[in-house]
């Protein structure tokens, strides 16, 4: 059996909790409410879970661009302290 969207998100795993509760009121309609909604809200639950990871996903990258650009700013004043003390040496 295929495992559907809502069987592999979880709440907080980047769905909110007030699309389950949806999912939840819709599985307690009458089975032709019930057929014609359930495909709608595992769709909803499957995008919302894409979503989550993807926002994941630029939250990381987005952190290390942070860090390497703190890096880089460190390795350039040090590239410059130490020419303007190779620039003080010569000069002396």
């Amino acid at each position: 059996m295929i495992a559907t969207s809502t069987e592999r998100a979880k709440p907080g795993a980047g769905v909110p909790a007030e699309l389950f509760a949806l999912r939840e009121r819709i599985l307690a309609l009458p089975a032709t409410a019930r057929a014609e909604l359930e495909p709608l809200i595992d769709d909803v639950l499957e995008q919302a879970e894409f979503r989550g990871r993807v926002m994941t996903i630029a939250r990381d990258a987005l952190e290390r661009f942070r860090l390497d650009l703190a890096a880089t700013r460190f390795d350039l004043e040090a590239t410059r302290r130490e020419r303007e003390s190779l620039r003080a040496r010569l000069g002396e």
